[in-house]
């Protein structure tokens, strides 16, 4: 009787024991598959970082050529109005009519009316840069935080960040690597507006 008792007893324990290594068996089957997938999950995330990183360094080379080229752009017209003074003084003019007869004072109104139009076409392109450069901060952030709860992001959200760095790739990649500056639909100050500014200094 007692011996029948530790049997039942024997086979309850083997069982529990079976089913403990067989659970253990089902975790380890599954857990390098979770690991593996995380692993590439992280891998991924972690390359985009890098790029979204290089981008905004790029961005902020442009940002830093075409301030510097206001400064040189701004000191050559400084330069230019300062012959167009001197010419004035020197044969006596009154009038912008005047002036512009004078090649010298002409060519350099020209020049003085293109200089103004890259001017305010780099300033436009600063702040479209400075917007870039936030966007890219942002996204960096975005990234940064999603990597520190990976394990319990779905692979959807994964996506549709790696869609998002994507599409902010897509947008600035082209300002990134130079500086473009479009010429369409320019508008030149009038000659007379930029004597009469000329003048008033």
């Amino acid at each position: 009787m007692n011996q029948g008792k530790n049997n039942v007893k024997t086979d309850i324990k083997l069982r529990q024991k079976n089913c403990i290594w067989g659970l253990f068996f089902i975790i380890l089957l599954l857990l390098p598959g979770n690991i593996l997938a995380n692993n590439f999950k992280l891998s991924d995330l972690t390359n985009k970082m890098a790029e979204i990183s290089s981008l905004r360094d790029k961005v902020i080379q442009r940002q830093a050529q075409a301030s510097k080229l206001i400064k040189q752009l701004s000191q050559t017209m400084v330069e230019l109005k300062e012959e167009i003074k001197g010419e004035k003084r020197k044969l006596r003019i009154t009038s912008c009519q005047e002036a512009i007869r004078n090649p010298r004072i002409d060519y350099n109104i020209k020049l003085i009316q293109k200089i103004l139009v890259y001017i305010s076409r780099l300033n436009e392109k600063i702040q479209y840069l400075d917007i870039a450069s936030q966007e890219l901060a942002f996204l960096y952030q975005q990234a940064e935080d999603d990597l520190k709860i990976l394990e319990t992001l779905s692979d959807m959200k994964i996506e549709k960040l790696m869609g998002q760095i994507d599409q902010i790739f897509g947008k600035y990649q082209s300002e990134a690597n130079r500086l473009v500056i479009d010429s369409d639909g320019i508008v030149l100050s009038p000659p007379e507006e930029i004597w009469e500014s000329i003048m008033s200094n």
